[in-house]
């Protein structure tokens, strides 16, 4: 059996995947700085906070459908490069010009640039995989890239969080810039060998860009709300993602503003509670891949649903009234193990009922359906939060998911 080191050998699934881990950390030090700019221009502002990170999310919906079209044309290796230049350069043009700016107009821009830019990058770095490794070795090597990117992901959000306290804006962003061009550097390097027996489909030919927004964009998403208009299973999958996604929306700007206030920190104790988050759901993910194979999975997403509300309640009370890391810390630990089964046993359901030409187009609707949810549960929960105690808002995200959960428990042992 092939294993991680095995791949790892690999000069250039190597490079890519060294290029993967520090264009993660940029990713990680660029939204902390973002946080920062917030706090800085706006303390204490929810609204202000979700305002910047809709121009985060905004991109996954103009540019996303249509940047696979482009990608498959493009060299992917040359693709990544440009992007993580780009980036780098976009990233190192708002300390330079914008940060003093009073309008936010320009850093909402460059904000929502460098995630468009993203929106190649992301898919091209996946695509590549295969050019780089043997088939016997795909599985493995896409399995070494879903874990690191995990691991990734929790631990530069903490070394993020704490840079950003240490420099200040300005410092994580001319940093975060450098990290760009490095992992650009690293991919410079890849000399790319053809591994896969199939031809080339789609490069060199001639982008029609009216004709990918119509085949790309649109006729998926009617495909695949289509077809969940005929498959109960996949729509009861899609539902849940929406209460998750709801959640996790109504909360995201404001448990950010609540953590600062309550730690009295920018983006430092952020970060380290972002640590046991995800270190739960890491958790939460092994234990289930292990032990959940037997069990139900609606019984399972209604149970975890409650255990999440809950951990989330305790979270808020134990935050708000101690200010105490530890309990908080802990709580954030079992908020992530309860989610993790959630996304999981949803992402199984699609994968069981729906039809292998159609995975695509239903997955590419549950990525509008996740962050649309998200999105719109942000701003109206963030603007709420200017009006009213921001710990009234987790406790309502905590009890809708009791509620759920419970409501879910019920009406699936009556079918």
């Amino acid at each position: 059996m092939v294993r991680f080191r095995e791949v790892l050998r690999e000069r250039n699934f190597f490079l890519l995947w060294l290029g993967q881990i520090i264009s993660q950390f940029g990713d990680r030090l660029n939204q902390m700085a973002l946080i920062a700019i917030v706090y800085y221009k706006k303390p204490d502002s929810p609204f202000e906070l979700a305002k910047f990170f809709s121009f985060t999310v905004l991109p996954s919906f103009i540019v996303s459908p249509i940047a696979g079209a482009f990608i498959d044309r493009w060299d992917k290796k040359k693709t990544m490069i440009t992007c993580d230049i780009l980036r780098g350069l976009i990233v190192l043009v708002i300390p330079v010009a914008f940060l003093e700016l009073t309008p936010s107009f320009p850093i909402y821009t460059a904000v929502f640039l460098i995630f468009a830019v993203s929106c190649f990058f992301l898919p091209a770095r996946l695509a590549m995989i295969p050019d780089l490794v043997s088939k016997d070795k795909l599985l493995v090597a896409n399995s070494l890239f879903t874990v690191t990117g995990m691991i990734g992901a929790i631990f530069w959000f903490v070394v993020g969080g704490i840079l950003v306290e240490m420099l200040k804006v300005r410092g994580g962003l001319y940093l975060n810039s450098v990290i760009y061009f490095l992992s650009a550097l690293a991919i410079v390097f890849i000399v790319k060998k053809k591994i896969q027996s199939e031809p080339p489909q789609n490069v060199g030919k001639p982008i029609d860009l009216e004709k990918i927004i119509k085949t790309s964009l649109f006729q998926e998403i009617k495909d695949g709300f289509n077809y969940l208009r005929h498959h109960k299973e996949a729509r009861f999958a899609f539902n849940v993602i929406f209460i998750l996604m709801a959640g996790v929306g109504a909360s995201y700007a404001v448990v950010i503003v609540f953590i600062q206030q309550a730690m009295g920190s920018v983006t430092k104790d952020l970060g380290l509670l972002g640590f046991f988050l995800g270190g739960g759901f890491l958790i939460g993910s092994m234990l289930y891949g292990k032990f959940g194979h037997g069990l139900p999975k609606p019984k399972t997403i209604f149970g975890c649903l409650i255990l999440a509300g809950v951990a989330m309640f305790f979270f808020t009370v134990l935050l708000k009234w101690t200010q105490s890391f530890v309990f908080a810390s802990a709580a954030a630990a079992v908020l992530g193990i309860a989610v993790a089964p959630i996304g999981i046993s949803t992402n199984t359901i699609i994968h069981e009922v729906t039809y292998e030409n159609m995975r695509g187009r239903v997955f590419s609707s549950l990525g509008i359906v996740m962050n649309f949810a998200f999105l719109v549960f942000m701003l109206i929960s963030s603007k709420l939060a200017e009006r009213v105690d921001r710990s009234w808002i987790l406790y309502s995200v905590s009890v809708f998911y009791v509620i759920s959960g419970i409501l879910g428990l019920i009406l699936k042992k009556g079918d």
